[in-house]
Order: structure tokens, then sequence, then C-alpha cells
């Protein structure tokens, strides 16, 4: 029988690294990717993945998404920045026409740290949760924490870079300022990058091919 135009597409797109029907993200490949913490806090996590639904669409993109989150969390130990609150700043700034509610912080939180009011109501408004009133569900929802993430990565448009491994153009997008062009946080961007390396060889990828350094 002669293969019609989409099984084609689809067979290279399989042959490529695209998910093909299977998952890209197993328990297993999470356990490698997030070595550092508990089996019970691993599971817990998995689970909140699981039930946000997001799946990558290949193993560079999941390599670069999870790298990220594991430099954002300290490896997924914890959806709460280890400051606050008393981080040295309120969270109470704002670059748009929303205004934090009365005795809440904006600090970060979950997968990728989501901070301020602005982000907190525009996440909020897209999840269809009122995160600006109640910011704690973040962190004590596991699948609200990865939708967070979630939204800033595809609102930001860091899925593109990341489908095609380049980890250098995501970093410019979560924390380009500080850790790109020799920023004050450019011994973090070299922390990022060694657990980007190794997290690719939990997805059976090699050294980098685009310079993973920004």
């Amino acid at each position: 029988m002669p293969l019609t135009l989409a099984c084609l597409l689809a067979f290279i797109a399989c042959g490529i690294g695209y998910s093909c029907g299977q998952e890209i993200i197993t328990e297993q490949k999470f356990a490698c990717v997030f070595n550092t913490i508990s089996a019970t806090v691993r599971t817990s996590r998995f689970d909140g993945l699981r039930k946000s639904g997001w799946k990558a669409s290949n193993n560079d993109e999941a390599a670069v998404f999870l790298a990220h989150v594991f430099h954002e969390t300290d490896g997924l130990k914890t959806v709460r920045e280890y400051c606050a609150p008393g981080c040295g700043t309120n969270y109470a700034g704002s670059w748009c026409s929303i205004k934090g509610k009365p005795n809440k912080l904006y600090y970060g939180r979950g997968w990728f740290q989501l901070s301020w009011p602005c982000n907190y109501h525009a996440a909020g408004r897209s999840l269809g949760v009122d995160l600006l009133s109640d910011p704690d569900l973040i962190e004590k929802q596991q699948d609200l924490a990865v939708k967070t993430a979630i939204w800033f990565y595809k609102t930001n448009k860091m899925d593109v870079p990341a489908k095609q491994g380049d980890f250098a153009a995501t970093t410019r997008i979560i924390n380009g300022k500080l850790e790109c062009n020799g920023g004050s946080g450019a011994a973090k961007q070299k922390k990022r990058v060694e657990s980007y390396k190794r997290i690719r060889k939990c997805f059976g990828l090699g050294e980098p091919k685009k310079n993973p350094m920004c």
C-alpha cells in the first residue's frame, strides 16, 4: 500500500525526534532530569505535569524546557522563591495598568517562577484563574505551577527556538538582561547551560548542535 503524504510526513517527523504518539517526557526520563529530589516529591511534580496537559513535541524541546525548569526551581525542590517573602522587593511594581491586591505578594512561583502583578494577572486570565487575588494557588496546585510556566513559555514564543534546540535564544527570553552578553548573571547562565547539557543526555541527545551560551 503506498504511503499517503500525511503518513510520509509523520514518518519523517519520527525520524527527527517527534513523539509519533509516544510520550517524550516519561516518568523515567523525568527522574533522570530531576535527580536531586525525593521520589515522593518527584512523583507529585510529574503528576502536575501530566495534569497540565502539556507535552513536548520533540526531544530538543523537552530538554530545553526542563533545563530552564531545573534552573529556576533548584531542580524542582521548590515552586516558591526561596527568599519569599522578603526578597529585597515587595514585587508590587507594575508596567501595565494592573496593580497588585492589598496584602498580596507576587514573588516567584511555579516552574518558571512567575513574578509581578502584570504577569500574575495575564497568566490568570489566560488560564481562567484569578491569580491576582490568590497568587498562592500556584504553589498549592501542582498542575497550575506547570501551566503558568507554559503560559510564559508560549506567550513569549520560547517554544519556537526550543524545538530547534536553540538554548541560547530561550535564555535570552527568560533572563537575557542579566545572564546574556556578559551581564551580572553570567555565572548563573553557565550553571543553566551545565544543567541543559546534562539533561540532554536524559533524552538521548549528544552535545548541543548550536552554541548554548548567549
